[in-house]
């Protein structure tokens, strides 16, 4: 499994940075967790073929994380030259989505060669029917996506990503101080984690006891915000978890193979 951090940084514009996106390879297919603006450039510059690319998952419906399915899903549905390219893109929500398909097309109605899909919230069918839980949203057989409920947003999500016998969790965004981290972290075995630089401060004590609680071979931090997280402050990080993973901070372009 190979990982490529396509943007890397948080919702308001920074220099040489884009917005969050990231690219899974596996099994001689691609993924996206996120697709901020403009992901359709970025995959053009990394020279994936839009027929390689399997599916499409949002973890929340914030701008950065999905203004650029506004190029994407115009350019695959009207031109030519993008006949044969389907893939499925998983949503959190309909609203906002809809208003995006209004926008581009006069129609709120979710039509063309993208699928759309909503995967919302799901709720404790044994419990409190208000209690949001975990459930599988997507199994090709090469890839395994699990969303996981966080608090940072409506409909926010977490995503476990399965496949070739890794485990890896993308946080998305969370609450500040983090207190929706998701527990599969600290409570099951995981390859890799990534989640975010920006709504909590990184060296707070509790903040770097809980991050270094996590049951992971590495920790990588993206959606950065550099001003609220410095190089100090991240370096701080890197030092209290070192001696049980190593733990980085993302940069549009890195690729981390597992």
């Amino acid at each position: 499994m190979k990982i490529t951090f396509l943007g890397t940084s948080h919702g308001i514009t920074e220099k040489n940075q884009f917005c969050s996106s990231a690219l899974i390879s596996t099994g001689g297919k691609h993924y996206l967790v996120d697709a901020g603006a403009p992901v359709l450039t970025l995959l053009k510059n990394h020279d994936i073929p839009l027929t390689d690319v399997a599916g499409v998952f949002i973890t929340h419906s914030h701008h950065d994380h999905y203004l650029g399915l506004v190029t994407l899903t115009q350019q695959i549905n009207e031109f030519r030259q993008f006949e044969g390219v389907s893939f499925p893109v998983y949503v959190p929500d309909e609203e906002d989505f809809r208003a995006m398909f209004q926008f581009l097309f006069g129609k709120p109605k979710f039509f063309g060669r993208l699928k759309y899909r909503v995967y919302g919230s799901h709720t404790d069918p044994h419990g409190d029917p208000a209690r949001r839980v975990s459930a599988v949203i997507f199994d090709d057989g090469n890839l395994k996506v699990t969303a996981i409920p966080v608090d940072h947003y409506k409909n926010a999500h977490a995503f476990l990503l399965e496949a070739e016998g890794k485990r890896v969790v993308f946080t998305g965004d969370l609450m500040a101080d983090m207190p929706d981290y998701p527990k599969v972290i600290t409570e099951t075995d995981v390859d890799l984690v990534v989640t975010e630089g920006a709504h909590t401060r990184l060296n707070k004590p509790e903040v770097m006891a809980l991050l270094r609680s996590s049951r992971t071979g590495k920790l990588i931090i993206s959606h950065r915000y550099d001003q609220a997280n410095t190089d100090g402050m991240v370096a701080e990080l890197v030092a209290y978890t070192k001696d049980k993973f190593e733990t980085v901070l993302a940069y549009d372009g890195m690729v981390c193979e597992l």
